[in-house]
């Protein structure tokens, strides 16, 4: 028992300084990791490869590893939040921007971006890996405040022209935010707001100019209805010309069909009288015919029976059907006569009915 506790003992000693060397030997990337390898040792450096989840070698004391986030990443300036920072998303105030009509704006935006996969290694070769974030911040308001300041206040309250500021900032931010190894996803304007002065005057010109679009797509209306008030008056005459047209040759296919009709009716009872008088003078010769064969059978057949009857057997059967059919209707006895009881004379009957003479 001692020897078998020792081994037990020896073999889980021997699993628990394997884990300790796994450990050691092994690191562990989480998932959504951009997992970067430095050798402390020997001159190496970083390691220029991006690792990726799962369990490379790691020797500890040997090796030093550097995290960073492969999710994408959320920059927000909005009036509602201060200064934060999550783990993928940092809050800023409102970008303030003077318009090229000398009027301050506050802009609501969120941009989302990503370290370029592959190149994380360089973020921290660079000793970026803690303010990456933040040289992102100054990119995107580098570029941003550039493009927006290029607006009139009337403009801004398009959204087409948003999308179109959107699109023409879209390639400067990447050559910005590429030289910190990171590229934009996408940029949205949330929201324009003015000074509350300048708000009111804002909203009741906007009021005004969706004033003037609704009397113009009034106008757009009215005329609409009167084209197609006369469309339908057109399509209304084509109407009733093709009816009359289609009246007209319904009625000539319909007395077309009628006359045809007719023909086809008047031909179809020549043709029934005279197969029916056909049929019927075909019926009477049959008639004829049947009854002839059945008299000539009838009398061939009165004949062979003639025949057959005149032979002896014929006699002899003909004997048999009289005899079979005789009867008496009351014999007198007479005790004086020998020949009684004998009350014909068989001999004589036999000759009789065979038809022998006497």
């Amino acid at each position: 028992m001692i020897r078998i506790a020792r081994s037990f003992l020896g073999i889980v000693g021997l699993a628990l300084v394997g884990f300790v060397l796994f450990l050691a030997l092994f690191e562990r990337v989480p998932p959504a990791t951009i997992a970067v390898k430095q050798s402390l040792f020997g001159g190496g450096g970083i390691n220029e490869v991006d690792y990726e989840m799962g369990f490379h070698i790691g020797i500890t004391g040997v090796h030093k590893w550097h995290y960073l986030d492969r999710k994408t990443h959320f920059l927000t300036y909005a009036h509602v939040h201060g200064r934060s920072r999550g783990r993928v998303g940092d809050a800023k105030p409102a970008l303030n921007i003077r318009t090229k009509d000398n009027n301050m704006a506050f802009f609501d935006l969120t941009v989302t971006y990503r370290i370029i996969p592959g190149r994380g290694f360089e973020i921290v070769k660079q000793g970026n890996q803690h303010k990456y974030r933040d040289q992102a911040d100054i990119s995107v308001q580098t570029v941003m405040r550039a493009e927006l300041a290029k607006l009139a206040s009337e403009e801004i309250y398009s959204s087409d022209t948003r999308l179109g500021v959107v699109e023409r900032a879209m390639p400067a931010l990447i050559r910005e935010m590429e030289v910190y190894r990171l590229e934009p996803i996408a940029v949205l304007i949330r929201a324009v707001t003015f000074p509350d002065q300048y708000e009111d005057k804002l909203k009741e010109k906007q009021l005004t100019y969706q004033k003037r679009l609704l009397a113009l797509s009034q106008t757009g209306v009215e005329d609409q209805q009167a084209k197609t008030d006369g469309l339908a008056a057109e399509i209304e005459a084509s109407e009733k010309e093709l009816q009359g047209d289609w009246d007209k040759k319904l009625q000539e296919a319909r007395s077309n069909n009628e006359v045809r009709i007719a023909e086809i009716l008047a031909e179809a009872e020549k043709y029934e009288k005279a197969t029916r008088a056909e049929a019927e003078a075909d019926y009477e010769t049959f008639i004829a015919e049947g009854n002839l064969a059945i008299a000539k059978a009838e009398a061939l057949r009165n004949e062979l029976r003639n025949q057959a009857l005149d032979t002896v057997g014929g006699r002899i059967y003909l004997a048999r059907q009289a005899a079979e059919n005789l009867q008496f209707e009351h014999v007198t006895l007479n005790s004086n006569d020998p020949a009684i009881p004998s009350i014909l004379d068989i001999e004589e009957m036999v000759r009789l009915l065979m038809g022998q003479a006497p």
